[in-house]
Formats: structure tokens, sequence, C-alpha cells
């Protein structure tokens, strides 16, 4: 029973030949259930990881679905806080960091009629923060689900302190800047799922 909107974790399932006990970072979690990347590898697979996202209502429900510690922040280039657009009606999963927002993005996510949204002050981590913090700096597969912040916390990643075979990048703009900042990390692009790209560093076994 895979959950991913685009069959972002069956692509990940089959990558690691359907492996038990491995770590995830789910970045951009959501509730944890709703489209998640990562609920079928905590529940069939037994993988542990972590969970992270900002909105309250949305944190609040992960913890209660999830196994995985699930935690507060939202993931940019740097530590601090920031304004952070919480979508409350209407295209309720792209809530996002105010500052790195794809503006594309935000006219047709606010051109919905139910369309609701309030801004919040948040807790910002940079990702290798994040993992070293939770005891998890090469995580097997990391997904990255921030609304247009993506760009701009890859462009701040030590990609060179953290073994990560796999990643999941969710892609809404089609920027090339991603790609070319993966492949120059050492990954190849293995399948598009939805806005999703999927990654796998060449050298890094799944073993």
């Amino acid at each position: 029973a895979y959950t991913s909107q685009a069959g972002q974790d069956a692509v990940v399932d089959r990558l690691f030949g359907g492996r038990t006990g491995l770590t995830f970072a789910d970045i951009g979690g959501y509730d944890g259930v709703t489209g998640s990347n990562t609920l079928f590898l905590e529940s069939r697979r037994r993988w542990t990881g972590i969970l992270v996202e900002p909105v309250p209502a949305n944190l609040e429900r992960a913890r209660a679905a999830r196994r995985c510690p699930c935690l507060p922040y939202a993931v940019a280039a740097q530590d601090g806080e920031a304004a952070f657009l919480e979508v409350e009606e209407g295209y309720t999963q792209m809530s996002g960091l105010a500052g790195t927002y794809d503006p594309g993005l935000l006219f047709r996510v606010r051109a919905d009629p139910r369309h609701r949204e309030r801004t919040l002050r948040v807790e910002t981590r940079t990702l290798s923060r994040l993992l070293l913090d939770a005891g998890l700096p090469h995580p097997h597969f990391v997904s990255l689900d921030i609304e247009g912040g993506e760009e701009a916390a890859l462009a701040a990643f030590p990609f060179d302190r953290h073994r990560i075979p796999v990643w999941a990048i969710e892609n809404n703009a089609g920027s090339p800047a991603i790609g070319r900042l993966m492949q120059a990390a050492g990954y190849a692009l293995v399948e598009f799922c939805g806005p999703d790209e999927l990654w796998r560093h060449r050298d890094l076994s799944l073993e």
C-alpha cells in the first residue's frame, strides 16, 4: 500500500530492493500521511528517520500518525527564523517559506477560490544541521518538498559531509538549477514522479 502522490515511494522501494531497516529524512512532511513519500517505508519496511514540518496543525497530525520524531522547523539556507506562508484552505499542502516561495506557484495557489492563508514566524534550520542533530548524518533517502525552497536549501548543503544515496526533490517550477546542483554533487536523474525528481548517487552503494 504505497502512499506517495506519484509513485515516489514505489521507486525508492524498488531502488533499494525492498530492503528493511534503512533510514530517511522527510523534509516538508505535511501531516505524515497524505501523499507521504516515507509512510510506506516506515510502516511496511521498518525504516526509521525524521519528519520535519513547520505548520503546527500538520505537525500535530504527523506526530499522532507516525513513529519517527516529527520536528517543528522549516528547512532553509541558514538557521534562524523566517516568515512562513501557511495555506489554511485550498491547496493546504502548498505552505512554504515566504522568502523562497516560487512566484508563479504562489499565483496559482492564490487563484483557488477556497484559498485562505496566514503568515507565521517559524524557526529555520539548515538540512545539514537537522541531520546532524538527529544523529542521522547519512540517511539512505531524503524527501525534500518545501514549495520552492528546494534550490536555496540544496545550494547551502555540504554534500561532501553527508552520504545520501537517493533523493526525491520536488521541482514544481521545473528549475534547471536543481539539476545542476545535483549533477555537480555526483547524482544522476533516475525518474520523474509527478513534480518530483528522483536522484541517485553515481558512486554510493544502495546495498
